[in-house]
């Protein structure tokens, strides 16, 4: 028997523009809901809060910062999961190490190097 569909909440803000396209504004009140999204949205500010300390250990409005060789918590997953420990962030609040190690390690080195590179390439 097929399932009901799920009802949405309506968003924040909706507008449509010039070429038809509709716009919905939504926050954290009204987040569409469906399989696995509420797993994906609390991944993701976890990692935004994770993303707000690291970037202001490694970069600066003029580019990276130099660190020594033992303060560099990115420079592998390990160390990168004991500093998430310490610091109080993901893994510390009962979550898989391995979640830290694999995914949000990869997603954290990524975007520090896209804000590195994109703070090369302003000029």
């Amino acid at each position: 028997m097929p399932r009901k569909k799920t009802i949405q909440p309506p968003p924040v803000e909706e507008f449509t523009l010039p070429d038809g396209t509709i716009v919905e504004i939504r926050d954290e009140t009204c987040k569409i809901i469906g399989r696995g999204l509420h797993k994906r949205d609390a991944y993701e500010k976890k990692r935004d809060e994770v993303l707000a300390k690291v970037v202001n250990d490694y970069l600066t409005p003029k580019g990276r910062k130099k660190i020594l060789p033992a303060n560099d918590y990115l420079s592998n997953p390990t160390k990168f999961w004991k500093k998430i420990v310490c610091t109080g962030g993901m893994a510390a609040s009962g979550a898989d190490d391995s979640t830290v190690r694999r995914r949000l390690y990869k997603d954290t080195k990524k975007f520090i190097l896209d804000c590195e590179n994109a703070i090369k390439n302003k000029d």
